[in-house]
Order: structure tokens, then sequence, then C-alpha cells
């Protein structure tokens, strides 16, 4: 079967019976169009091969079992929700080691080799002062108010991914600045 010119309802039927040549058709039809998809929401060249990878892997996976109506419609949506699964499994993990780093950095006030706390406050607040005015201030409303993104973004007139890309370079300029922070400083 070399025919290109079969219809994706009957490559989604020959798909079912196993057929791996009717596989490799959809893939050569399909994963440019599903990679530029999840290329334009993702800006990022390995993550979009994993998740189209993915998507095809699944699709041969569970031929026997689909219902495929509308072969393009299941595969973008299949894309998008892959995409979508896949940054919110970043943004947590975002998440995740921003608390890490803040909890280190408040932890290790605790130790008598580093300085007091109020001192350490002194020198993040001065690192904060050092920042641009609204890096500073979503920073302090994310990690001192502890207000959502959402309401950050709704408040400062900016979209949610704007809001924690501040929130990202405020605490790499944190991390970088106060990772030597000792008493002796």
């Amino acid at each position: 079967m070399q025919d290109p010119k079969l219809t994706d309802e009957e490559l989604v039927s020959l798909l079912r019976t196993n057929d791996a040549n009717a596989y490799e058709i959809i893939y050569r039809r399909y994963w440019r169009p599903i990679y530029g998809y999840v290329f334009q929401q993702l800006g990022s060249k390995e993550d979009t091969e994993e998740i189209v990878h993915d998507l095809m892997l699944s699709l041969w996976a569970n031929r026997q079992h689909s219902n495929i109506q509308c072969l393009r419609v299941y595969l973008l949506i299949a894309a998008r929700n892959l995409t979508n699964k896949f940054i919110k499994s970043q943004i947590n993990l975002r998440k995740y080691r921003e608390y890490q780093v803040l909890r280190g950095v408040w932890e290790s006030s605790e130790t008598s080799e580093l300085i007091g706390m109020n001192d350490l406050s002194a020198a993040v607040e001065n690192i904060l002062n050092g920042m641009p005015e609204k890096t500073a201030r979503i920073f302090r409303m994310s990690k001192i108010d502890e207000m959502p993104v959402k309401t950050i973004a709704s408040q400062m007139d900016l979209t949610e991914k704007a809001v924690e890309y501040h929130i990202t370079k405020s605490l790499k300029l944190l991390r970088k600045q106060l990772e030597n922070y000792t008493s002796d400083n």
C-alpha cells in the first residue's frame, strides 16, 4: 500500500487492522502540522518532538480500540491535550523548584554559619530593591503576599505567562545573589 491518495477514513480503517503502512502514511501526512502546532505552543524543539512521538506511539498502541471519526481533528485535539498536560507539569515543576529554593534560603538562615534572619531579610529586600520595579513588585505579591498568578496578572494588567516570567526572573536573581551569602558577607 503505497497510495498516498487514500482518505483518512480508509487509513483509520486499515490502521484498525494493524496495517503498518497505513500508520506510516498517517505519520507522514500529519507529523508536520502536529509538530508545527505543538512547537508554536512550546517553542522547544526537544519537547515538541517528544510530544509528537508520544502522540504517534499512542495512535499505534490504541489503534484497535480507537473510535476516530475525523483523523485530522482527532490528532490535533490529542496534540493539544498532550501539550496542555506538558505545560501543566512544567508549571507544577517550576512552582515546586521555586518552593525548594525559597525554603532553602530561609532554612539556611537558621544555621549558625549563615547570617541572622534579620540580615537575610534585609539582604533579600536589598536585592529586590535592585531589581526592575515591576519584577520586584510581582515577586512580593506572589511570594510574600502569597497572591495567585491569575490575581497578580489581573491586577497588573499582564498575562499569566508574563507574571510567571517575572517570578522566575526574580527567583534566579535571588538564587544567584544569595547562593554564597554567609555571615562573612
